[in-house]
């Protein structure tokens, strides 16, 4: 009877060891598929700071539906809720605020910062605003041959060029041609076939990645698109990634600088990574989010988004 349970046991202790050898064997695996992307070891739902909070007084906010980061590394956040455009230091303390305007439809435009800080601010119509770091309105971008209703979506392109999403005909990325010395729009150029599509990015390459989204009923799109250089679709990501999910409402999208592409999905209300030719995904947030909308890169394996619905910016850290 003793030995028959010691037998037993042992069995048990080597069907056990084998189960934990063939999870450590998956995990390390994954781990090292991830690393050739930079990637040591994957934080979950790992919020490291909270900047806003419902107001209007300095600092507060709203209705916060995008961002971006500077070259001084502050946060840059626009505010739809009232009409401003509030910056934050890295620990979370306001430094400026100045009014943009508002959009013609709440939740409408973007805005993004090119290498020298001048702040691109699109807010649903024809023009785009050029602020200072400062918040002083240095030049309104607009020209007859920008043809387009309503602006939405805003990335900064290699030669002089930036690429702006808008709704008409479906949805097209509008490539723009500008003077930066005369602030003049030189020419543009569409790359049409598009269902909605919401916010940009430009990756190292100069590719474009862009998120299509859904966000006045169910449209076609629900996925990621990857624009090469010579303006044709090179890949696209979704509705269906991984095993079992799907994008509702991906929204914002950015790339860190190993290529890993991060998606704000406001309808599954979590944050997305894939891996630089997204044979990998994995559900970075999936808590404590509601409408999470832009997002930007920080330093230091930190990622920002605007929860636009819990009035606040929150910060994660995923690496």
């Amino acid at each position: 009877m003793m030995d028959s349970l010691q037998e037993n046991n042992r069995a048990r202790s080597e069907a056990n060891g084998q189960c934990a050898s063939i999870l450590l064997e998956r995990v390390l695996r994954f781990n090292n598929k991830w690393k050739l992307s930079g990637i040591q070891r994957i934080q979950y739902n790992a919020l490291e700071k909270i900047v806003g909070g419902y107001g209007t007084i300095p600092g507060k906010l709203i209705w916060p539906n995008s961002l971006t980061t500077t070259p001084d590394g502050d946060l840059a956040v626009k505010d739809s809720g009232t009409g401003l455009i509030q910056i934050y230091s890295a620990d979370g303390q306001v430094k400026q605020r100045f009014p943009y305007g508002f959009e013609p439809i709440k939740g409408l435009g973007d805005i993004t910062c090119m290498k020298n800080g001048v702040l691109l601010v699109t807010n649903g119509t024809k023009i785009i605003q050029l602020f200072s770091k400062d918040g002083v309105l240095i030049h309104e971008l607009k020209s007859p041959k920008i043809t387009w209703p309503n602006s939405y979506g805003i990335a900064v392109l290699k030669a002089n060029k930036i690429a702006v999403t808008d709704w008409s005909d479906g949805g097209k990325i509008n490539i723009i041609g500008v003077d930066w010395r005369m602030n003049a729009v030189l020419k543009t150029s569409s790359i049409e076939g598009f269902h909605r599509p919401v916010r940009l990015a430009a990756n190292k390459s100069d590719e474009i990645l862009v998120t299509e989204g859904q966000l006045f009923g169910r449209y076609q799109g629900c996925c990621i698109k990857v624009i090469d250089k010579g303006n044709k679709v090179k890949r696209t990501i979704g509705p269906r990634y991984g095993l079992v999910r799907t994008f509702e409402n991906p929204s914002g999208i950015c790339e860190d600088g190993h290529g890993n592409i991060f998606v704000s999905d406001e309808g599954e209300n979590c944050i997305v990574m894939f891996n630089p030719d997204s044979t990998l995904s994995t559900v970075l947030v999936n808590e404590g989010l509601q409408g999470p909308s832009g997002l930007s890169m920080l330093d230091h394996g930190m990622i920002a988004v605007t929860d636009c619905y819990n009035h606040c910016v929150k910060i994660y850290r995923y690496k």
